[in-house]
C-alpha cells in the first residue's frame, strides 16, 4: 500500500485492506517501467509499483486529453436524465429503445445515460441506461423522487469516483468468475482493486440562477468543489506524524533485555493502519477517534449467519476463524461489522466488543450498540478485527501529544488548526522493518539540522468528483442543465493543407470531405479462416478414396489438408495490388510447429513457392467460433479458386498463393508426422505497393534531383496536392534521371520521369496488424511502415 503520498492528485489511493508489504513507487523518481533480473527473488512490491506506474501513465495521459472532466462526443456517458426531452435528443438509439426508455423514465423518474466518462484521467464506464434509484454501486441515499417535480428544488447532480478494494469473500457471484481458484483448494491469492462510480444529488440553494451555476461548475472546479462543500470532499485534509520512540524505562538492569534505542520492538514487520473512526461535526471537527490494526486492516471473517438475541448481543456463526493465532478472534478483541452497503454507503461506524468465541461452532457473541440491519448472504457480510478500540482526539487539547499504538510506535495529530479537517475512513499507512526497528516515514531536517518525521496527508481514500447537471424542478416540467464536457473528434484523419509553406493548418473535413488521408493497405480474404482447425485423421467419406497417396503430406491422411498445400495453396488477396517484387519467401512464410520429445517445440520454416495470382472464385463457407464458453456460427468469405497471373508487366499482384513445390514428398520437413499448428507469417514492412499522387509535365527537375535537391517549384506541386514536406527529407537517386526515392520522416515517396512528365508515387506497406474476418480493425504504422501478420492454422490429430 501506499507510503509516500506526494499530493493528491499524483495516483489513486482507494479503500486498500490487503496483505500488503509496501508500496514503493513515487511518482517524483520518475521511474518508467520495473525490470526483472534472472535469477534474482521477485517481490510483490515489484509488480504493484509496475502496474502503478502503467496506470500514472494512462490516467495522466486521459487527463491531459480531456482535462480534469470529459467525454467523447459520440460516447459521452452519466447523462442525468429527467425529460422525455433528453430521451428524444439521444442521437444513438432508434424510437423503439427511446420509447422503452420513456416508459423507464416514468417509474423511475430519474435515468443516467450510458457511454464513458473521464474524472481525473479515470474510466467511469456504465454499459446501459440505468436508473438513479438502482446503480450498481449504490450509496443508498435518501432521495424523494418527487421532491423535484413537486416542490421546485435545485439540485447538483454530480459524480463520486473512488477504488475500492475487492478480495474473494467481496467476489462471491455464481453467476460470474470469481478471483479464487478453486483447483488450489481456497487458497489466497492476489485481490482486486474495482473502481466505483456514483451518481449523486445535493441540494443547492432555490434563489440561485441554476444556468449560471450550470455554467460556473462546468468551467471552475474550485467554484464546483464548493458548491459541494468541504463536508463531502474526501479524503480530508489532515495530517498524521508517525515515529519510533524509546520507552521511559528502558530495563537496562534486566540481563534478558537487549539494549536499544528508539527501536520497533516487535518480533515481526507489519504494516500498520490508523484510521479516522468518527468524526464529530457538531463541535467543528476538533472531535474525533481513530482506530488501528498492525495488519492493515486485512483481517477478516466471512459471516455465514447471524441470530440478534436481543439489542446488545448479536451472535454470529463465521466461516472460519482465521489460518493461525496471529489471524483468529480472542475474547476481548474489538470489531466491526461490513457489508457491500455498509462500505458503498455512508453508515454510521460501530465497534463491537467480542465476549465470547465458540471454536467448534466458529460461532461468537459481540456486545455493543449495534445499529447494523439483517445481514443479506448477497452483500458479503463479514466481521473486521481492529487490534484497539476507539481512540478519541480533541484537537483543540491535544498540543501536539503523541499517541502510542504498541512496541514504541507513536502518531501524533499536528497542531494546526487551519489543516485539521479529518472525514471519517481517512487512513495512513505505518509500515515498521524490524531489520531498521523503525517506521518507513518521510523525514526532514529542522531548525537544528536533526531529521524529524514530516506530516503526511491521508493515503486514502482519494475521490475524485465531476459535475453532471443542476436541475430545477417546478410543477410542471423538471429543467435540467447538463454540466459535462464533451470533446469532439472528427471521424477521420486530416492531412495538413494550406497555400504556405511549412503550414500545418488542418483541413476542415465538412468544406473538404475528400481530403483525407487515404486507408491503409490490408488483406481482405484467403483460402481458408483464422483459426480454421483441419482434420489430421481419415473422415468416412475418405476410407475408400483411391487418389490418396500413400506418401501422405505430412504423414496426415487428410484430403483437405493435402488439397490446401499442394492445389489450392494458401492464397491471400490485398486490397490494393502489391508489388510482385516484394513477395518473397522473407516476406511471406509458413511455418510447421511440432513437438520434439527432447527438444519440446520446434518450428520448421516450410519450402514453399510463392506465386503471383488472380482470384477467381470466392465462396461463402460456414463456420464455428469457440469464444470462451459460448459458440458462435457465422459466415465467412474463403477463396476457392485461382489461376496464375497472366500479365506481369505492370509488375503487380493483388494475391499471392503460397503451395508445396513439386518435390515436396522428397522434402524430410513434408513427412514429419507430429506438426499440430501451421503458422502463416507476413512482414507487412517488406510488402509494398505505389499509390500514384500525382503527375506533372514540361518540368525540369532532373538536374536538382540528381544532386539530392527538391527546389521550391516541386515543393510548391506537392503542397497543391495537400502533402507538405518537412526541412529533413532525403532524396536518394535510384536511377540517374529516371528513378528517385523521397524519405520524409516514415513516409517513402517514389518519383519517375518518362519523357518529360513526373509522377510522384507513395509508397505504402501492408498494415499487418488487420486481421480477417471477425477481429477488429487495429490499423499500425503510418501507410509506409507496417507490421507482421499471423494467422493460424490447426491440425487436429
Amino acid at each position: 500500500m501506499a507510503l509516500f503520498t506526494l499530493a493528491k492528485e499524483d495516483f489513486m489511493q482507494g479503500e486498500f485492506r490487503g496483505d500488503f508489504t509496501r508500496d514503493t513507487y513515487d511518482k517524483s523518481k520518475h521511474f518508467l517501467r520495473v525490470l526483472m533480473q534472472q535469477g534474482r527473488v521477485q517481490l510483490d512490491a515489484d509488480f504493484n509499483e509496475q502496474t502503478s506506474i502503467l496506470l500514472n501513465r494512462l490516467q495522466t495521459l486521459a487527463k491531459d486529453v480531456f482535462g480534469l472532466q470529459g467525454g467523447p462526443e459520440q460516447n459521452c456517458g452519466f447523462e442525468f436524465i429527467a425529460t422525455e426531452e433528453q430521451i428524444n435528443n439521444i442521437n444513438n438509439i432508434n424510437e423503439q429503445e427511446k420509447q422503452k426508455l420513456k416508459q423507464l423514465l416514468q417509474s423511475e423518474k430519474y435515468l443516467i445515460g450510458k457511454g464513458n466518462y473521464y474524472v481525473d484521467g479515470i474510466l467511469c464506464e456504465n454499459e446501459e441506461f440505468v436508473s438513479y434509484f438502482h446503480q450498481p454501486d449504490f450509496a443508498r441515499e435518501v432521495v424523494d423522487p418527487c421532491k423535484v417535480q413537486l416542490n421546485g428544488a435545485t439540485y447538483l447532480a454530480y459524480l463520486d469516483v473512488w477504488e475500492r478494494h475487492i478480495t474473494p469473500i467481496e467476489d462471491r457471484d455464481d453467476r460470474k468468475i470469481n478471483i479464487r481458484e478453486v483447483a488450489l483448494g481456497g487458497a489466497d491469492t492476489a485481490t482486486r482493486s474495482k473502481l466505483v462510480w456514483q451518481v449523486k444529488l445535493k441540494q443547492l440553494k432555490d434563489n440561485q440562477d441554476i444556468e449560471t451555476v450550470a455554467k460556473q461548475v462546468t468551467k471552475d472546479s474550485d467554484y464546483f468543489q464548493s458548491v459541494l462543500g468541504q463536508e463531502l470532499l474526501k479524503p480530508g485534509k489532515g495530517e498524521l506524524i508517525a515515529r519510533i520512540t524509546k520507552p521511559s524505562s528502558t530495563g537496562m538492569n534486566d540481563p534478558c533485555v537487549i539494549p536499544f534505542n528508539s527501536k520497533f520492538r516487535g518480533a515481526e514487520n507489519h504494516l500498520y493502519r490508523a484510521e479516522i473512526f468518527r468524526v464529530s461535526p457538531a463541535n467543528n471537527n476538533n472531535q474525533l477517534s481513530f482506530v488501528w490494526s498492525r495488519e492493515n486492516s486485512s483481517i477478516v471473517f466471512p459471516i455465514v449467519t447471524s441470530t440478534e438475541n436481543n439489542s446488545s448481543v448479536l451472535v454470529f456463526k463465521l466461516e472460519h476463524l482465521g489460518k493461525d493465532k496471529n489471524s483468529s478472534l480472542s475474547a476481548g478483541d474489538w470489531v466491526e461489522i461490513i457489508d457491500d452497503d455498509y462500505v458503498l454507503g455512508n453508515s454510521d461506524r460501530q465497534l463491537l466488543k467480542l465476549e465470547q468465541i465458540d471454536r467448534i461452532e466458529n460461532q461468537v457473541i459481540l456486545s455493543g450498540d449495534s445499529k447494523s440491519n439483517t445481514l443479506l448472504p448477497e452483500k458479503h457480510p463479514l466481521l473486521r478485527r481492529w487490534d484497539s478500540g476507539e481512540v478519541k482526539v480533541n484537537l483543540s487539547e491535544v498540543n501536539n501529544k503523541w499517541f502510542p499504538l504498541e512496541d514504541g510506535i507513536e502518531i501524533q495529530f499536528p497542531a494546526d488548526t487551519q489543516n485539521n479537517f479529518y472525514q471519517v475512513g481517512d487512513y495512513w499507512l505505518i509500515p515498521v522493518r524490524t531489520a531498521t526497528g523503525n517506521v518507513e516515514w518521510p523525514k526532514r531536517k529542522n531548525k537544528e539540522g536533526k531529521l524529524e518525521p514530516q506530516p503526511q496527508p491521508p493515503h486514502g481514500i482519494a475521490h475524485y468528483y465531476a459535475p453532471l447537471a443542476v436541475i430545477l424542478g417546478n410543477p410542471d416540467k423538471v429543467i435540467v442543465h447538463d454540466c459535462r464536457r464533451k470533446i469532439s473528434s472528427k471521424d477521420s484523419t486530416t492531412v495538413p493543407v494550406s497555400t504556405k509553406a511549412n503550414s500545418t493548418a488542418p483541413v476542415d473535413t465538412k468544406q473538404n470531405p475528400t481530403q483525407t488521408i487515404k486507408e491503409f493497405n490490408c488483406i481482405i480474404n484467403a483460402s481458408w479462416h483464422h483459426d480454421q482447425v483441419l482434420e489430421a485423421t481419415l473422415g468416412k467419406e475418405e476410407e475408400n478414396s483411391s487418389n490418396i497417396p500413400d506418401d501422405q503430406l505430412f504423414n496426415l491422411k487428410s484430403q483437405k489438408l493435402k488439397d490446401l498445400f499442394t492445389k489450392l495453396g494458401i492464397v491471400i488477396q490485398f486490397q490494393k495490388p502489391v508489388r510482385i517484387d516484394s513477395l518473397h519467401k522473407s516476406s511471406v512464410s509458413v511455418l510447421a510447429h511440432t513437438d520434439n520429445v527432447f527438444r519440446g517445440e520446434v518450428f520448421y520454416i516450410l519450402p514453399m513457392k510463392v506465386e503471383p495470382v488472380q482470384v477467381k472464385k470466392v465462396e461463402s463457407k460456414s463456420i464455428r467460433w469457440a469464444i470462451g464458453t459460448d459458440v458462435l456460427d457465422s459466415n465467412v468469405n474463403l477463396i476457392t479458386e485461382v489461376e496464375p497471373l497472366t500479365n506481369q508487366n505492370n509488375g503487380y499482384t493483388e494475391a499471392v498463393r503460397l503451395i508445396t513445390p513439386d518435390d515436396w514428398s522428397q522434402k524430410a520437413v513434408f513427412n514429419q508426422s507430429n506438426i499440430y499448428q501451421f503458422t502463416v507469417l507476413l512482414h507487412g514492412d517488406w510488402i509494398l505497393n505505389e499509390e500514384p499522387l500525382f503527375e506533372e509535365e514540361n518540368l525540369n527537375f532532373s538536374g536538382d534531383l540528381n544532386k539530392g535537391i527538391i527546389t521550391d517549384a516541386l515543393r510548391q506541386q506537392f503542397q497543391l496536392k495537400e502533402i507538405l514536406l518537412s526541412q529533413n527529407i532525403i532524396l536518394v537517386t535510384e536511377k540517374e534521371n529516371l528513378k528517385w526515392r523521397l524519405v520524409d520522416g516514415g513516409k517513402v515517396y517514389i518519383l519517375t520521369k518518362d519523357n518529360n512528365k513526373l509522377t510522384v508515387s507513395k509508397i505504402q506497406a501492408l498494415d499487418a496488424n488487420n486481421i480477417w474476418p471477425g477481429v477488429p480493425e487495429r490499423f499500425s504504422g503510418n501507410g509506409s511502415e507496417g507490421g507482421d501478420w499471423v494467422s493460424i492454422i490447426h491440425v487436429k490429430t
